[in-house]
């Protein structure tokens, strides 16, 4: 089946969400008084994958599932946990200024969109997360310009790996899920999920690509899908 159209996950894909949470951590973690480890980062990394999946879940509120990030890492840290939501979102603020301000796009990104967008195909980027903070990261990186739709798992009330968190994107830009492209960079939620609602799937291991220094061959291959089949 022909490619009509690509479709992206966001974070750990396109935004270099790993670099902006360590510069935040790292900055966060000074202004509390607590030195910086890799052992703090990684809890880190865990505790709000753990909190931030209860979110998708309606477990929790957006704000909810910062707060006990906050209340579980700052036990770690061996640092007073506030008593009340106010000061843990307080504090929390001061986090998210540190991670805000390193947020930042991986190198080949722009390239990769504007390339595809090259040879006439919409794009557009399928994320699990709050609306307004993923539309940010989009606008502040200078990936807004580059993209047909932003299909935040909030604004459509389904989250990946559910199937209408990939299908209705596909209704949108008006292209059948047969034909349409989905690259992330988690297996199950990205992949087996796109490949369940039936699109196609491309793995990106972030990680696996810069250990062998070829980010770039992940764009020729996305454009090389396009090419290899009739338009």
């Amino acid at each position: 089946m022909e490619i009509r159209a690509v479709l992206f996950d966001l974070d750990n894909t396109l935004f270099d969400h790993p670099a902006s949470v360590r510069t935040g951590v790292r900055l966060f973690l000074e202004h509390v008084g607590v030195g910086c480890s890799q052992e703090l980062t990684s809890a880190w990394f865990r505790i709000e994958q753990a909190n931030y999946d209860r979110y998708l879940a309606k477990e929790l509120s957006f704000e909810e599932q910062r707060r006990e990030r906050l209340r579980e890492f700052r036990h770690l840290a061996g640092s007073d946990v506030p008593p009340t939501n106010w000061e843990l979102d307080e504090l929390f603020a001061k986090y998210v200024q540190s991670y805000e301000e390193a947020w930042t796009a991986f190198p080949d990104a722009v390239s990769t969109l504007r390339s595809i967008r090259a040879i006439g195909l919409p794009v557009g980027v399928v994320t699990n997360g709050n609306h307004k903070q993923q539309t940010a990261k989009i606008s502040r990186t200078g990936l807004e310009g580059l993209l047909d739709g932003i299909f935040s798992s909030e604004l459509m009330n389904h989250a990946k790996p559910e199937p209408e968190a990939f299908t209705l994107p596909c209704q949108s830009l008006n292209v059948l899920p047969s034909g349409t492209l989905y690259v992330g960079d988690n297996y199950r939620v990205d992949v087996e999920g796109a490949r369940n609602a039936g699109l196609q799937a491309l793995h990106l291991d972030r990680d696996g690509f810069k250990r062998k220094g070829t980010i770039q061959s992940f764009r020729g291959t996305t454009v090389a899908t396009r090419r290899n089949h009739a338009v």
